[in-house]
């Protein structure tokens, strides 16, 4: 009777070490084959740490890059793999690892080849630039108001995003968001510091006072769409997978033309 827990104890070890690793309220994902698959699949930008227990480089880094993976949590996952467990020896293989820690940016998962980190200097504040710096940019910027039609006509055949806001730049989210949906949809953004473009559509200069909005044109439709709900992370994620499901409340009826009494 007591070979059970035994054997399911052993079974656990190599997770339970490399977890110490990490802090316990990490947001590092420690992965196994299976799931390091699963997230290649994926065409999120990621950071792997290839680690082992053992490696005291790996212990005096580990710190930092749990404060990289909060910082960029959830713009950017950060995972682990423990090389020194079985389960995973082979496919540290298969990713050249030849020494501890060994750390790898998959720019859209498996769709495009890893970059490795080849600083000695591992802090989180290294971590996060290098991890930002390699998110593709798949972002149209449209400076001018009559910059906005030629785009929408070349990408007619996709729904389209534009952030209005009143940055020059837009930021790591729109970047982030940008290349999830890679060639699903196309993104945008546009400077609107006064809400001008906004209200020549028909929409509030601001909400809930602020300037950032974002709106939609279904594919080959002109007539865009005002988001409603939060600009963060999570509700943009929702909301696009409703658009390209179908099951997006704008989408469900025809939109109504607005009648203009003047020029």
């Amino acid at each position: 009777m007591l070979l059970y827990p035994l054997a399911a104890l052993l079974v656990l070890l190599p997770t339970i070490a490399s977890a110490a690793i990490f802090p316990p309220d990490t947001k590092v994902k420690l992965l196994d084959p299976k799931g390091f698959r699963k997230a290649m699949k994926s065409n999120r930008t990621s950071v792997v740490a290839f680690v082992a227990p053992w490696c005291g480089h790996c212990q005096r880094m580990a710190p930092e890059y749990s404060k990289a993976a909060e910082n960029l949590n959830p713009l950017i996952p950060f995972y682990a793999v423990d090389c020194d467990a079985e389960l995973n020896k082979r496919l540290c293989a298969e990713q050249g690892v030849q020494g501890f820690p060994t750390l790898k940016v998959f720019p859209r998962g498996g769709r495009a080849q890893p970059e490795p980190y080849d600083s000695n200097e591992r802090t989180s504040g290294k971590f996060i630039r290098w991890a930002s710096r390699s998110v593709p940019n798949n972002v149209k910027t449209l400076p001018h108001i009559h910059d906005i039609p030629a785009w929408l006509g070349k990408t007619s055949d996709l729904s389209r995003v534009i952030l209005l806001n009143k940055d020059k730049k837009f930021p790591l989210l729109w970047q982030v968001l940008a290349n999830n949906y890679w060639k699903k949809m196309a993104f945008g953004h546009h400077t609107d510091p006064n809400g001008a473009f906004a209200t020549s559509l028909g929409f509030p200069a601001t909400v809930e006072g602020k300037t950032s909005k974002v709106i939609v044109y279904p594919p080959g439709s002109s007539v865009p769409f005002l988001y409603e709900g939060m600009t963060k992370y999570e509700p943009l994620t929702k909301f696009f997978r409703s658009i390209l499901d179908g099951s997006a409340d704008f989408l469900q009826s025809p939109p109504e033309q607005t009648v203009r009494d003047e020029l």
